[in-house]
């Protein structure tokens, strides 16, 4: 039953990788293993036959022999695709689960065949996992997946959390693979190990020729190095398994390089115990993922808005120098200013606002003299429908929607950030200015402020967390009433306030900026989550009301 269980599980693994290739459009990769898979699955059929399990031997046969005809007669790959996962799979996923029912003897101990590779291949990490192995805590948990792959599961303070997929982490594994891909880089640094399918499964690619994981758990190593055979994974030169025990032996490795790719197991990183490190990782990951998702969209925006010929917003140095702005963000506390905003006299201030709220404040007639905006996605054109002939300048990042440029018909002044590559291509060769984004409309205002060598920088609607269970002010955004996942952070009015990981990046990020700046003065009026290194004052105070 063993040997049955095992190539149940290699031929799930084969034709999931079919599914992968064909869906990635690498059509003759896919085809060469499906014909292998094919010529194994007749000896496994034979052996099903032997073994009483005649029924799933005759439908297997018979979605088999469909899939070879449609193999040559041409058939269209997603025709391929659709008879491999409603056909095949599902029924070797019935044949694993009668092995299971048949036999108690399905998990077995490799540690003594992968510690033999281990101490040739690193000595200190094999010295630390003798330590741990015999002492494993219940916190730890294994069971089975559909495919018979293990899955690890551990107990933290947030709740259980799989370090894979229960359904394919197969499946999981490669598609993690080829979604960090890149064709033209080699190297490869993974943080996180789990149980080690995204690594075996990186290491199938081609042209990668150095793969490094990172992990901090030696609990989580010792059990992938016990119950999975990771032959393949230890006596392959290519890859190497450091043990990282603080965020110190992560930033290192993780800091950027041209000519690497840093990439997470998000799973592992739920796992660190220590919260700082966590939350830094989740950080570090947030942001990364954000980049990588946008991925070509943002090359496209870049291309598309540099045709217009905007002028950069630099020139607008004279406008903001010495001078009182005011930043208004879209948070729920902005509600709470909105008389008072109207009572202010214009004459004192630049009033800069983000594209969310601009439409309404244009609407009670509080004119902005410049608007923000910096999101890539063509859907954050609903912030500017029916202000696109308001007269008042848009500012906005060169990787903004294309259709926002487009649709906007005022003056309009294009930033270039740090960090992008075309953008930093043009500025150099045009000797423009580079500004730091940080990753959202609020945290480039303050940069953009801070560079233009403002007076003061008074920012109202940055909560950076949820109030009244609000994201946004105006009925914007979500509405919060699960805290499971969010973080509690000190507040301006109150104890904490709950906060995404996002909002926190940013928190973290203004904190950081302005830190050290000086001859110009930080204020914060919004009342959500602190914001350390900026005085807290009410409007009127700002403005002597």
């Amino acid at each position: 039953m063993t040997i049955l269980f095992e190539q149940t599980r290699e031929l799930l693994h084969s034709l999931t990788e079919v599914v992968c290739y064909f869906q990635n459009q690498e059509k003759e990769k896919a085809i060469k293993i499906l014909k292998q898979v094919i010529d194994l699955l007749q000896t496994f059929i034979e052996s099903l036959g032997e073994i009483a399990l005649k029924s799933e031997a005759l439908r297997l046969f018979n979605a088999c022999q469909k899939i070879t005809e449609g193999l040559l007669n041409s058939q269209e790959e997603q025709w391929i695709t659709m008879h491999i996962q409603k056909g095949l799979i599902p029924i070797l996923f019935e044949v694993q689960e009668n092995v299971f029912g048949q036999s108690d003897e399905i998990l077995k101990d490799y540690w003594g065949e992968n510690r033999l590779f281990l101490r040739k291949k690193n000595r200190e990490l094999y010295r630390d996992l003798l330590v741990v192995r015999d002492d494993i805590s219940d916190e730890y948990q294994l069971s089975w997946a559909k495919t018979g792959d293990l899955v690890l599961a551990v107990q933290t303070e947030q709740g259980m959390v799989r370090l894979n997929s229960a359904g394919n982490p197969w499946q999981e594994a490669f598609l993690f693979a080829m979604g960090e891909r890149q064709m033209d880089l080699q190297e490869y640094v993974v943080a996180g190990f789990g149980m080690g399918y995204h690594i075996e499964a990186l290491a199938k690619l081609s042209g990668i020729k150095k793969i490094t994981v990172l992990e901090n758990d030696l609990t989580q190593l010792a059990i992938a190095f016990s119950y999975r055979d990771l032959s393949e994974i230890l006596s392959d030169d290519r890859i190497s398994i450091l043990y990282c025990p603080n965020a110190q032996d992560y930033v290192k490795w993780l800091n950027s390089k041209e000519d690497r790719i840093c990439c997470i197991w998000h799973p592992s990183i739920k796992t660190i115990r220590e919260k700082s490190f966590r939350e830094a990782m989740e950080n570090y990951w947030i942001e990364s993922s954000s980049v990588k998702n946008l991925g070509g969209l943002l090359d496209k925006n870049f291309i598309e808005n540099v045709k217009k010929g905007d002028r950069e917003v630099s020139s607008l140095k004279e406008v903001f120098y010495k001078k009182t702005v005011l930043f208004v963000a879209a948070g729920p506390s902005l509600e709470m200013f909105f008389s008072e905003l109207k009572d202010l006299d214009r004459s004192q201030f630049v009033l800069v606002c983000v594209g969310k709220v601009a439409r309404r404040l244009i609407q009670e007639n509080i004119d902005p003299d410049y608007i923000v905006m910096i999101d890539g996605l063509p859907g954050t054109v609903w912030q500017i429908r029916g202000i696109e002939d308001c007269k008042v300048p848009l500012i906005y990042l060169s990787t903004v929607a294309a259709n926002v440029v487009d649709s906007y018909q005022g003056k309009r002044y294009i930033a270039f950030q740090e960090g992008f590559p075309l953008a930093e291509e043009f500025a150099a060769k045009n000797k423009l200015s580079l500004y730091q984004s940080g990753g959202s409309v609020a945290t480039f205002a303050i940069d953009f402020g801070i560079r233009m060598k403002a007076g003061r920088i008074i920012c109202l609607g940055l909560d950076m967390g949820y109030i009244d269970e609000r994201s946004h002010a105006f009925g914007i955004g979500a509405s919060v009433t699960e805290h499971g996942n969010l973080r509690k952070v000190e507040g301006v009015t109150s104890e904490y306030v709950y906060t995404s990981k996002t909002f926190d990046i940013y928190r973290q990020w203004i904190e950081k900026r302005i830190k050290g700046e000086e001859g110009i003065e930080f204020i914060n009026v919004s009342k959500g989550a602190r914001i350390h290194g900026m005085k807290e004052k009410s409007l009127r105070e700002c403005f002597s009301l």
